[in-house]
């Protein structure tokens, strides 16, 4: 096939993990994309970006500081990939779409549940592919959970239960928009990635009931991890983040009830403000025992813990629990080959741009060969909403129907938002 010819928009650190996912791909024997242009406001920060795409796939990208510039002088592309903070997800992509542009876009897919339903509009109208990168799903331990729970290990499935709560006054990964409401905000930048796997392993939610709140109002700007520092250490700070102390506006606290159309319960909480000891873990349980989630990126093993036994069952055994598992032919080649596995122990950075490459791939496929890519805009969308059900429960103080925050019948939580969109 001949390659697609992609332009990237953003190369700050997830910018940059997108390179590194498409240097994977080369180096995995997949000819797929031929990276034409990137762009980003800061010059110096696409230069950066720039250079390590040119020794990675052997060509340098013509670099643009204006998205519409771009549009206008990179007249033969076939897609955009949109890597820049989620306020800026939807009026890019309407203008790929108008352009005549497939569309891949980072989590969450837009900044509210009414940009999506627009961005899902535009790709209809122009009859394009629009493909949200979510990744933890396609962590080769997360397939096996899913093949594991659909072949009923644990039973009739009846309560999952999600914990991860921290503390500190840092801004997360120093990048200031990530606390401020009109922007995104921990729950849903964060949560979205939760809400997308709840929705895989769980199924459709009916109804919602959560507490929301602020408890940090103020952070301090402080240097990332020397793992995040890797990827972020060319990204050129905001105004804001020039502040020793930013003020949060978005919640950085939910914790929500969910009951799923299955009948099955589900309990999440997350929170940014809990100083002491942090707390995480993921257990589904079911009529005939549980199953723990192994933590996506980690190469951890899943641990099921059959009614009546005190050890989980042996790694290995589970691939015998479910004979008909196998991994698909790209996240197989993309991870070395194995067509199924138990755990894989790799760095961060390596299961990071792999997951990267192969959610990449599968935008590549649904193009050329006409079918849909796994992560659709609908199913963005769903995340995204399950992450606002959390937020409008939390502000109406009141249960409410997911169908309905879905559909955008309920966004009182995110009426300034859409006002400052104007949308």
């Amino acid at each position: 096939m001949a390659k697609l010819r992609l332009a990237q928009v953003g190369c700050g650190g997830m910018g940059l993990r997108h390179i590194y996912g498409l240097i994977e791909l080369k180096e995995r024997g997949f000819d797929t994309f031929d990276l034409t242009a990137i762009c980003d406001r800061h010059s110096s920060t696409a230069g950066h970006v720039a250079k390590v795409a040119e020794d990675g796939l052997g060509i340098k990208p013509v670099i643009y500081t204006d998205f519409h510039d771009m549009l206008d002088t990179e007249r033969s592309l076939d897609a955009i990939n949109i890597v820049t903070d989620t306020r800026a997800h939807q009026p890019f992509a309407l203008a790929a779409f108008d352009a005549g542009l497939h569309v891949a876009v980072e989590k969450p897919m837009a900044l509210t549940v009414r940009a999506c339903l627009t961005m899902i509009e535009a790709a209809a109208d122009s009859k394009r592919i629009l493909s949200v990168s979510e990744n933890y799903r396609r962590d080769p331990m997360n397939r096996l959970t899913k093949a594991l729970l659909d072949d009923g290990i644990i039973g009739d499935i009846r309560l999952a239960i999600n914990i991860s709560t921290a503390g500190g006054e840092d801004v997360r990964q120093a990048v200031a928009w990530r606390h401020l409401k009109n922007r995104g905000g921990l729950i849903l930048e964060y949560g979205v990635h939760t809400s997308d796997l709840t929705l895989y392993f769980m199924g459709d939610i009916d109804r919602v009931y959560a507490e929301t709140d602020l408890w940090q109002k103020a952070r301090t700007m402080a240097e990332p991890t020397e793992t995040l520092r890797s990827f972020y250490h060319h990204r050129v700070k905001e105004e804001i983040e020039e502040s020793i102390v930013i003020q949060a506006t978005a919640e950085d606290t939910g914790l929500a009830v969910l009951r799923f159309t299955s009948g099955a319960v589900g309990q999440t909480t997350y929170s940014d403000a809990a100083p002491g000891e942090s707390l995480g873990g993921d257990v589904i349980y079911g009529s005939e025992g549980s199953l723990r989630l192994p933590g996506s990126r980690s190469g951890n093993p899943v641990r099921v813990t059959l009614s009546g036994r005190s050890d989980p069952i042996d790694e290995d055994d589970l691939l015998k629990e479910v004979p008909g598992f196998q991994l698909d032919d790209v996240t197989s080649r993309i991870f070395g080959g194995k067509d199924k596995m138990s755990r894989y122990n790799l760095p961060f950075q390596q299961p990071d741009r792999k997951l990267i490459a192969i959610e990449l791939q599968d935008f590549a496929d649904s193009i050329v060969q006409g079918g849909e890519p796994e992560v659709t805009g609908t199913v963005g969308l769903d995340a995204l909403a399950l992450s606002y059900a959390i937020l409008e429960s939390g502000h109406l103080e009141k249960p409410v129907l997911f169908d309905d925050v879905r559909n955008d019948r309920i966004s009182s939580y995110q009426h300034e938002i859409n006002e400052s969109l104007g949308i």
